[in-house]
């Protein structure tokens, strides 16, 4: 599902969110310029901060099929990857060989609400089924299934300490996520903060059917919203995935690097992408990730190296 990063501003996301839900029925197809040329948004303020001394190295990259057009989480694992598509799509688990092809497919529950994250342990796939960009969703929830047996899954309900859908506006809000990282004992959940800026770090309880998260953590230095996350265990740190984009619907994608207690080590730019959703770690230094469909790139999943000693 095509974002826009806009500014924190009530007036203005509200005349983006009028504007939005009266084209959508006739424009699904017309680029995202078009979009907010029409609704008459300003640019976003957001900019891409970066480590300017250093390039990634994109190392392959391939066409997903049709199948996967809004491809929005990944998860990889020997050699496999996993991902899922985002809402207004089946509630699908996708498995997919090195070459982006879909190998199996598993239908895990009855509803894609807006599902945007997945992640696992050895006994469970997790599926964040917590897209929230107008702040209104009272069913947020993340869907555990059985790897053993894909038909046998549970929700967990979730939602956050001062959550309000009376006060939230539309992309102006930080109650929001679309990245999620099973690690040790918890699930970690990293916010896409519309209106502070600021990554908010939720612990999720993998069992508990009811919890209100409180943030643990919160980082600062961010340069736009966080969409995609994974623990490297071969350097003990996380990686993130996200972007800002300005109101032509020009994306500037980024990934950071944040230590096991959540500083802020890099972030530097990823050029020549888009739309970047998932991010897994497949080895050291071997990071995979998916990008949505958009009307200036199609669906991909690619594989980067990061510069060494980031």
């Amino acid at each position: 599902m095509i974002d826009f990063f806009v500014p924190a501003t009530s007036a203005v996301n509200r005349k983006m969110h009028l504007c939005l839900q009266g084209l959508k029925q006739t424009v699904r197809v017309v680029s995202q310029s078009v979009i907010v040329g029409l609704c008459m948004l300003p640019a976003a303020c957001s900019t891409t901060g970066s480590s300017e001394s250093a390039k990634i190295e994109v190392v392959e990259t391939q066409l997903l099929s049709q199948d996967l057009v809004e491809t929005s989480g990944l998860f990889c694992e020997n050699m496999q990857t996993y991902t899922i598509n985002d809402s207004g799509n089946s509630p699908t688990l996708f498995t997919l060989d090195a070459s982006g092809t879909v190998i199996d497919s598993q239908q895990v529950a009855k509803k894609n609400s807006d599902w945007e994250a997945v992640t696992a342990d050895s006994e469970y796939f997790y599926i964040g089924d917590f897209g929230n960009n107008g702040g209104k969703r009272t069913n947020l929830s993340i869907v555990k299934v059985s790897r053993t047996n894909p038909e046998q899954y549970e929700r967990l309900s979730i939602s956050y300490e001062g959550y309000d859908v009376r006060k939230n506006e539309y992309y102006a809000h930080d109650y929001d996520a679309e990245a999620m990282v099973a690690h040790g004992s918890h699930l970690i959940l990293f916010s896409k903060s519309w209106l502070t800026r600021k990554l908010k770090i939720y612990f999720v309880d993998k069992s508990a059917k009811e919890q209100v998260l409180s943030a643990k953590f919160e980082v600062s230095g961010i340069p736009g919203v966080i969409t995609g996350a994974d623990w490297d265990s071969y350097n003990k740190r996380f990686i993130v995935v996200g972007y800002s984009s300005n109101a032509l619907g020009i994306f500037k994608p980024f990934i950071a690097t944040l230590s096991e207690q959540f500083e802020l080590l890099e972030t530097y730019k990823l050029d020549g992408f888009a739309q970047v959703e998932g991010l897994c770690v497949m080895g050291d230094n071997d990071i995979w990730l998916t990008q949505e469909n958009s009307p200036f790139s199609a669906a991909k999943l690619f594989k980067i190296k990061l510069p060494s000693g980031l």
